[in-house]
This record gives structure tokens, C-alpha cells and sequence, in this order.
């Protein structure tokens, strides 16, 4: 027999997040996101961390690239791009080369938030708010 998840296992779930949102308030100087909606859902989890998205730049990558390493050289960053195929490869590929660069990249997190959300379902940042709803009583 399976059993229901309930608000109460939504609000451990939404503590584990935050944990993890607060390893990066403490620690990172800058989380790469996809678009706005992602940046909303982080803000809506109590992320207070400068965030920057990736999509909604308007600039080519390597430009924007060169922009993220030139003002947060030496810096820890989070990139929290989508979990799906997509978004998996443009967070690797994005983490390279910030690396390169010369910043470091918080892949720890990014893991483990991805373990989280795949036990909810959840592929893509900006559907994490919906774990708020549910953790409601």
C-alpha cells in the first residue's frame, strides 16, 4: 500500500530546500538561472544570492559568459539550470566553462537539489513553488 504525501512531508521536503538555499545565501556570489520564472520560484524560497538568467540576457553566450568571469572572477557560483535533457547539457556545458574561467562552480548543490525535485517529479526550477502550495495545512 502507498502512502498519501501530505503537507507535513511537503514542509521536510521544503526544509530540505531551504537548507540548501542557505548554503548558498552563505556561500555563492551568484546563481545562473534559465529565465524569470526560475529566478521568481528562488525568491519565493528565500533566495537572496544575486541571480542572473541565462535566456533572458538577449546577449551571445560567449559574451555573457565573459561578463559572469570578468565580475565574479574567483567566485563561487550556482548554476541552476532546468533538470530535463536540455537544460542538463547547457548546465554542464556552462559549468565548464566557468571553470575555465577561473570561477567556482557549486556542482554539489545543483546535485543535490536535482535529487530532491526528481523524488516530487520536478524537472524544471521554476515548478519548485508548487511544493509550497502543497506543504500548506
Amino acid at each position: 500500500m502507498r502512502h498519501k504525501k501530505g503537507p507535513k512531508y511537503f514542509h521536510e521536503v521544503i526544509q530540505a530546500i531551504a537548507k540548501l538555499i542557505e548554503r548558498i545565501n552563505e556561500n555563492s556570489s551568484l546563481v545562473l538561472v534559465e529565465g524569470e520564472n526560475d529566478e521568481r520560484a528562488l525568491r519565493m524560497l528565500k533566495l537572496k544570492t544575486p541571480i542572473t538568467t541565462f535566456c533572458d540576457s538577449k546577449m551571445p553566450r560567449f559574451e555573457f559568459m565573459e561578463r559572469i568571469a570578468s565580475n565574479y572572477s574567483g567566485s563561487s557560483v550556482v548554476v541552476l539550470f532546468d533538470y530535463d535533457r536540455e537544460g542538463a547539457a547547457a548546465a554542464k556545458r556552462v559549468t565548464v566553462e566557468l571553470e575555465e574561467k577561473g570561477l567556482r562552480v557549486e556542482r554539489g548543490i545543483r546535485e543535490k537539489l536535482g535529487e530532491i525535485l526528481a523524488k516530487e517529479g520536478i524537472r524544471r526550477v521554476e515548478e519548485m513553488q508548487s511544493i509550497l502550495h502543497k506543504a500548506e495545512f
